[in-house]
Order: structure tokens, then sequence, then C-alpha cells
């Protein structure tokens, strides 16, 4: 199932790793900065800004459902979206900033947060993904 998912996510970035099981990364020196200049509505300010994350609860004092909205702007704050992860919270991920090898690695890293606490990761969009822990479920309108 991961590896479905996985394989899902490189077609639509067009990473096309089907040669082994376990994608090869460049190093960090190989990874070329993002050019913000093809992203022009993106300010440069708006790109270093760290996660900051949109809150949402259910209003019910009983539910303890919080709802975490983030925009990583480089890999570099996967960290904390993880412990968003750890404690419980759904996580809503738009990965517009990032470009298709940062997008891979958080994704690799996220996908192993999410299984290892029973969770489950939906793509809803282009690149936006709902991530969710165990008690949560996720379904479609059929």
């Amino acid at each position: 199932m991961f590896d479905d998912f996985m394989k899902k996510v490189r077609k639509r970035l067009g990473v096309d790793d089907e040669s082994t099981d376990i994608p090869s990364f460049p190093t960090y020196e190989e990874v070329e900065p993002m050019n913000t200049e093809k992203n022009s509505s993106i300010s440069s300010e708006e790109v270093k800004k760290p996660v900051t994350p949109i809150v949402a609860n259910t209003g019910d004092s009983e539910s303890n459902i919080e709802l975490k909205v983030v925009h990583p702007a480089s890999f570099d704050e996967v960290g904390e979206i993880a412990d968003y992860l750890i404690e419980g919270c759904t996580v809503v991920l738009n990965l517009e900033l990032l470009d298709p090898v940062q997008t891979v690695r958080m994704l690799d890293f996220l996908n192993g947060v999410t299984y290892s606490t029973e969770g489950e990761i939906k793509n809803v969009a282009k690149n936006t993904y709902i991530i969710t822990p165990n008690n949560v479920d996720i379904s479609e309108d059929d």
C-alpha cells in the first residue's frame, strides 16, 4: 500500500525512480535552491516564513480533534510537522512552495511518521495532502 502510494506521488511529480525500491536522493550539496523568480507571485519574505499552523477545533469541549494547516517553504520544517502528527493532530499539508526533490523527501519522511502512528495520508489536491491520526477517518464523497 505504501509503495503504491509513493509510486503515484513520484509519477505525479515526474520523478522516475522505478529501478529500485529505495529512492536515491541527491545530497544536500547537490540540490539547487528553489528559484523564486519562476514563482513571481511568491515573495522572498513568504518563502522564508516558518511554519505557522492554522489551528481549528470543533468547539466541543469533549472533542479533542485539532487540525493544523501547514505550508512549509523548505524540508527543514519537516520535524515540526512530524511533531504535530505524533501529538495526534490532523495536518493539512500544502507543498506548493517546495521543489519536486524536497516534496518527495518530505512525503517520504511524513509517510514514515504516519505509518508509525498508524495514521493515514491522502492526496486531496495537487500538492495538498491530509494526514490524520488513527482515530480519524478520511472519507470521500461518492
